[in-house]
């Protein structure tokens, strides 16, 4: 399968979304949102992508994960819990 355009775009948001967040050129999850014109809530479900398994990040990229998840079911599922064994059981990646 080729990789989903939307969810590759929204995991390389997620990273640079945080990387501004980290390095403290924004302050907040609410700066981002003002800055990119979102909803608080979408902000904030975006940049917890960033907390996801680099293995996960990678089967995204390549497009190497079940049909069924997509940007908004991925969205949808934040926040995901942080160990990387228990975000890989709850997206269907664990083979």
């Amino acid at each position: 399968m080729d990789p989903d355009p939307k969810l590759v775009a929204v995991v390389a948001k997620a990273h640079a979304w945080f990387g501004r967040l980290r390095s403290g050129k924004t302050l907040s999850v609410q700066a981002i949102a003002t800055e990119e014109k979102v909803d608080r809530s979408y902000a904030r479900r975006v940049v917890y992508l960033a907390f996801l398994a680099p293995d996960i990040v990678q089967r995204i990229l390549k497009g190497d994960h079940p049909p069924t998840l997509n940007a908004t079911r991925l969205i949808r599922m934040t926040p995901l819990p942080l160990a990387w064994a228990e975000q890989r059981e709850l997206l269907g990646l664990t083979a």
